[in-house]
């Protein structure tokens, strides 16, 4: 990251995107705003000096935590509406990179918070960082695991119960073929879309972790290609009673 002496920054594309992602957070939206947010760089406030920086966070549902980050100078000024605050440019891979470092303990950042507000979570940014690493292989294999973790089924039962914008859930295995990692595919048919669906895909993660085997959990909405298409043919492993 680039010290606080910094120039101006615009991203008119970015800001573009994000208002559109606003409007309409579909899938394609999503990704359009991803490619660019890829290749941009972002105000990000710190407090401290040179150094010895400490990054500016918000609180999401639960204890999550996100980084605050903007994506030109206008949103920064606006947000501190002209107080004097110290900041730092970084690109998105410098912001995914001090997300997952484990001793942070943040759950994504969010852009422009109280105006566009869009949320880059954890497990998204552990994907795009998969993908990074072998972008020569982005297959992955789903399928049925030898055993499920003991309490896992309570787990999800009692979710369900107690949730309903979510009607039911498969947990299937995943193995990235770029990466060799496993980690547990959870698919959720729910109407919810663009950051409702990541603060609940963040939500269940967290409240999931401690039940898992120790692996991580990817989880996707059943609206997705490819969760229909790993799920065709499969029982959920936890749903909701018919009436």
């Amino acid at each position: 990251m680039e010290s606080n002496k910094i120039d101006r920054i615009n991203n008119t594309e970015l800001v573009s995107l994000l208002d559109k992602v606003r409007q309409d957070p579909s899938e394609q939206n999503m990704l359009e705003l991803l490619k660019c947010a890829a290749g941009a760089t972002f105000l990000v406030p710190v407090s401290g000096t040179e150094g010895n920086y400490s990054f500016h966070a918000i609180s999401g549902q639960g204890s999550a935590r996100y980084i605050v980050v903007y994506s030109d100078s206008d949103s920064f000024e606006k947000a501190h509406k002209g107080k004097q605050q110290g900041g730092v440019l970084a690109g998105f891979e410098d912001l995914m990179d001090v997300v997952l470092e484990e001793k942070m303990k943040l759950n994504g950042f969010v852009i422009n918070p109280g105006m566009q507000e869009v949320l880059f979570g954890e497990e998204m940014l552990t994907m795009i960082k998969n993908q990074m690493a072998d972008p020569a292989d982005e297959t992955a294999k789903v399928g049925e695991p030898d055993h499920y973790p003991p309490q896992l089924k309570e787990k999800l039962d009692e979710y369900i119960a107690s949730q309903d914008k979510v009607s039911a859930i498969w947990v299937r295995l995943l193995l990235a073929n770029g990466t060799g990692i496993h980690k547990w595919l959870l698919v959720i048919d729910t109407d919810l879309e663009g950051e409702e669906l990541r603060y609940e895909a963040d939500n269940l993660s967290n409240y999931l972790k401690p039940y898992l085997d120790g692996l991580d959990a990817m989880i996707v909405s059943l609206a997705e290609e490819f969760a229909k298409r790993v799920t065709e043919g499969v029982k959920p492993f936890s749903a909701k009673p018919e009436v």
